[in-house]
């Protein structure tokens, strides 16, 4: 009976959950459906039908948040759920794609929207009423119902999974790879969701009574505050060090001090509501002192990105840095001076400026790119002023710039300062190949303390002019060279390039076939007057073995010195290679 009553109770919990949140869990079954049907049809990996799986993903923390702010008022307010679903289509119609993939700055903005769903989560009960213990309460079932959901989920994840490996090697039976995966989905889709949402209590305004147990006391008192002082030790040490040394602080230390003061404002919600009356003097202490303590470490912070950000501009990691040192001051200053000093400020501020920095000229997106094209107009100047001869690291500063760009198709920014586009100018549909002709088309020269100047050792093919004669050659496959990965093959033939050489090794299984020597190759390259645009016939190679024909055709070529080699070998390249076998 008491099977019978537990699956009983569990059924009530499904349809109660389902009555309460009916939009979220018909969202989240019917997103799980159509990632398992992408994954079916091997189009999982589709640009266009992974936004739609973006927006499936981010829309269940949005609704739940929104039927929780939508509790709060006594008459129905469907415009609410209207809203958040005209926020999640326009998420889907502003999703930028490129070609196969999704562009980098729709993925950080579906990180900024999921993660300020889930703050919105954690506050939208509390946004017209507050009262500390109900909150710390409500923050507690929702931990509880996450760790619950996910550990459930996982259970019956592995039980499947096990079931399918039995199914599969005792009745020789073949399970499909594709299959594990969809059934990692569904847990997490569906039945993590369902569980989720069915743990959560419906009046929580009126729980009000503290149950703060021994082991969530021992947690705060013995583990996490001896973190927070192990932290402020390690940091104002180095703030010692940097002081006696006289030196500006490395820009690792502002990842350490952000993490300082997140863990700072767990412990604080934590504690909030037994901070006055619980018999503990290292809880009660712990405001004012530890933001206190926090300040000098904030200043530290400021000075760090600000370093950073002056020697190299901004870039999206460097905004987000920045931003929430901001954050943090300003959360610092309100917990010392609010008299109200209401917790729910974390997470709900949070989420505000993480949808705010999302979007507009001041958005994370804008400003970095603007910096970025004004650290390339200096950086170039400085080259040009100099007769194109600079240092190792101020070509690479420049380098580093172009590939940032090229990652945000924003190339065509720089415009202005080149005098042309380089997206117009290098007519490719390599976006790799963009950045390096651009590079090898400044040509560069490299010069070191003793004047001595290097050359460019990267060298590319003119691809308006590779045409590729596959006459006398059965397959044609593109292969991607380097010294320390060896995994390129073409029907069981296997081609490896040998470090400190120019060799390429040819084998078939445990069988030595034999070697191409690509030094020639590279003389004749070492003497041309530019290193792009190279005339195709430059960059081929022909070699017949016994009972193998061969042909490369490189599009790119790169030379560097290992250890302490006497001279620049092959260390990457990309061709194009082709292959006939010989009948004996």
């Amino acid at each position: 009976m008491k099977i019978i009553s537990s699956l009983g109770e569990i059924t009530s919990n499904a349809k109660d959950a389902f009555k309460r949140f009916p939009i979220t869990l018909c969202w989240a079954i019917t997103g799980t459906l159509f990632t398992l049907f992408t994954i079916e049809t091997d189009t999982f990996d589709n640009a266009f039908y992974g936004r739609v799986i973006l927006t499936f993903t981010l829309g269940i923390s949005w609704l739940i948040a929104t039927h929780f702010f939508e509790e709060q008022f006594k008459r129905d307010k469907t415009w609410v759920f209207l809203l958040t679903l005209g926020f999640l289509l326009l998420f889907y119609f502003c999703v930028e794609v490129n070609g196969s993939k999704i562009h980098q700055n729709s993925i950080i903005r579906f990180i900024l929207y999921f993660v300020s769903g889930h703050l919105l989560v954690m506050v939208t009960p509390f946004i017209f009423k507050w009262n500390k213990s109900a909150y710390f309460n409500y923050l507690k079932s929702v931990f509880i119902a996450i760790v619950r959901s996910l550990f459930f989920s996982l259970i019956l994840y592995l039980g499947i999974v096990l079931a399918l490996l039995a199914i599969k090697y005792l009745f020789n039976i073949d399970v499909k790879g594709e299959r594990f995966f969809q059934v990692f989905v569904l847990c997490i889709g569906i039945v993590n969701t369902w569980i989720y949402l069915s743990d959560f209590p419906k009046d929580v305004h009126n729980q009000l009574a503290i149950n703060y147990t021994k082991a969530l006391e021992v947690l705060v008192k013995y583990i996490l505050i001896p973190l927070v002082i192990l932290y402020l030790i390690i940091l104002y040490a180095y703030s010692l060090k940097i002081v006696i040394s006289w030196s500006l602080p490395k820009g690792w230390v502002s990842y350490l001090v952000i993490a300082l003061s997140f863990l700072g404002f767990i412990v604080q919600i934590l504690i909030n509501p037994i901070q006055k009356t619980i018999n503990s003097r290292t809880i009660r202490k712990f405001y004012p002192w530890f933001y206190y303590l926090l300040l000098p470490l904030i200043a530290l912070l400021f000075v760090a990105i600000f370093r950073r950000i002056n020697e190299y501009g901004i870039t999206e990691n460097r905004y987000f840095v920045l931003l929430l040192a901001c954050w943090v001051l300003a959360m610092i200053l309100y917990i010392l001076f609010s008299k109200r000093k209401k917790i729910k400020v974390f997470p709900f501020s949070l989420a505000v400026v993480a949808l705010l920095v999302s979007f507009g000229f001041w958005g994370v997106f804008s400003v970095s790119t603007k910096s970025q094209v004004k650290q390339f107009e200096k950086v170039y100047t400085d080259i040009k002023t100099d007769n194109f001869t600079t240092t190792f690291e101020k070509k690479n500063q420049l380098r580093s710039i172009v590939r940032y760009l090229n990652n945000k198709h924003e190339l065509h920014k720089i415009e202005n300062v080149l005098g042309y586009n380089p997206k117009i100018a290098f007519k490719t549909n390599s976006h790799w190949q963009l950045q390096n002709r651009l590079m090898d088309s400044l040509n560069i020269k490299v010069i070191d303390n003793t004047n001595n100047v290097y050359r460019n050792n990267y060298y590319s093919i003119d691809d308006s002019k590779m045409i590729i004669n596959t006459k006398n050659y059965d397959v044609l496959k593109i292969l991607y060279f380097n010294s320390y990965e060896n995994r390129n093959s073409i029907n069981n033939y296997r081609f490896s390039l040998n470090e400190k050489t120019n060799i390429i090794k040819v084998s078939k299984g445990d069988t030595h076939i034999g070697d191409i020597d690509c030094s020639e190759m590279i003389q004749k390259l070492k003497k041309q007057e530019k290193n792009y645009a190279i005339a195709p016939n430059l960059m081929t190679i022909e070699h017949s073995f016994k009972t193998l024909n061969i042909k490369f055709v490189f599009q790119n070529i790169n030379l560097s010195k290992i250890d302490d080699a006497a001279e620049k070998h092959l260390s990457n390249a990309s061709a194009y290679v082709l292959i006939k076998e010989n009948v004996e």
